[in-house]
């Protein structure tokens, strides 16, 4: 189980929590594997995190290479260390699994503008729009001609992100492709050798344009 649930942790993986006798969900993910625990990131949104403390239960789900993880645990104690909360969690008992669909991928909202600006082999840099965002990487969209990258070619790249700071990486870009009527192309990123800060600010941000959307989807 602990070496699942590192797998879980090296894929960055997107975990929903519910606390047992309430209704609301809360997202997460696995930090690292310390055993005896299972260290997990804050939980959002953040009124969780109160009600976490009180209960102390947890029923986590997360999906691994497509199979949908399941387990029970209990909250042994928390640190706050420079505004970022770590829950440390007791190793599960035991887990469920079944198969599921593939990574969840978080797109953009179109009246939101986050820049992405890719440096080319020969120096020049080109910017387009950012369409979508998973813990692998990113879906770009350029309005005018398609860009003069190869694929399968690694780049420098700085990506604008929802919360207004920049990720600073190096992507494989993997493919390009015509999106509508209007000249647009859209050209798939994969993040190559994140560092695990990298990854658990990719992690935030997902976890953010996916309750922004649920809140959108609720209130509608």
């Amino acid at each position: 189980m602990a070496k699942l649930l590192e797998r879980l942790a090296r894929q960055h993986a997107l975990l929903t929590v519910r606390i047992p006798g309430h209704s609301e969900l809360y997202t997460s993910c696995i930090v690292d594997v310390d055993r005896p625990y299972i260290l997990l990131d804050e939980l959002l949104p953040s009124t969780g995190h109160q009600l976490l403390i009180a209960e102390r239960k947890l029923q986590v789900t997360g999906k691994l290479d497509g199979i949908e993880i399941r387990f029970d645990t209990t909250l042994e104690h928390f640190d706050n260390r420079d505004n970022l909360i770590t829950y440390h969690a007791n190793l599960p008992g035991h887990l469920e699994y079944r198969q599921r669909r593939l990574d969840y991928r978080a797109h953009i909202p179109m009246a939101q503008t986050l820049r992405v600006v890719i440096d080319t082999l020969d120096g020049d840099a080109i910017e387009g729009k950012l369409h979508d965002l998973s813990h692998g990487g990113a879906g770009v969209i350029y309005t005018d001609a398609i860009p003069a990258v190869e694929r399968g070619h690694t780049y420098q790249c700085a990506i604008e992100l929802p919360d207004a700071t920049w990720l600073f990486c190096t992507v494989e870009l993997r493919y390009s492709k015509s999106v509508s009527a209007r000249d647009r192309h859209l050209i798939g990123a994969r993040f190559a050798d994140l560092s695990p800060a990298q990854a658990r600010l990719v992690g935030h941000c997902i976890n953010q344009l996916q309750l922004e959307f649920i809140r959108k989807r609720t209130a509608d």
